[in-house]
């Protein structure tokens, strides 16, 4: 069974190329893309500011919703996705909490949008790894995306 990588974050910048913006696209491959202003933080950040570090690490978390599910796939139509199902994934690029509309790579090193905004491209860090170690492709982000595109909620299917 092929896996597949969540592209949440394509989906944000795909939304960002069609949706413009009063800043002009990057000219050159960046580490995030902000939709008005500059980046707050540089290519070689390692946290965002309202995160701690040093937070004390383990422990057990819990969290509750009400309701039910029939299906652990927050993207398809068919079904009720179980509360929180959508945060097991990893995006290409994450959204920064404390600036509106930017996002800084997380799966992706880099990202470039042409200056028409017709397409986006995107490197990714020599790291990124599935859970079980092996790594992540290009080519399993283009299948992620396809097979969102073609099988997923109608909301993915205009990109």
């Amino acid at each position: 069974m092929r896996r597949m990588p969540h592209i949440r974050a394509a989906i944000f910048v795909a939304a960002l190329c069609i949706l413009g913006g009063p800043s002009p696209a990057p000219a050159a491959p960046s580490h995030g893309l902000a939709m008005f202003g500059e980046l707050k933080h540089g290519p070689d950040f390692d946290h965002f500011d309202y995160v701690n570090p040093d937070a004390p690490k383990g422990g057990t978390l819990k969290l509750a919703t009400i309701g039910t599910f029939d299906s652990l796939n927050p993207f398809i139509l068919k079904g009720i996705a179980a509360g929180g199902s959508n945060m097991i994934f990893e995006t290409l690029l994450e959204k920064s909490a404390d600036e509106p509309y930017a996002a800084y790579g997380l799966l992706a090193k880099s990202v470039d949008i042409a200056p028409d905004r017709s397409w986006v491209e995107f490197t990714l860090h020599p790291e990124a790894r599935w859970h079980d170690g092996q790594p992540i492709t290009a080519d399993d982000v283009v299948f992620s995306f396809n097979i969102l595109r073609d099988k997923g909620h109608p909301f993915y299917q205009g990109y």
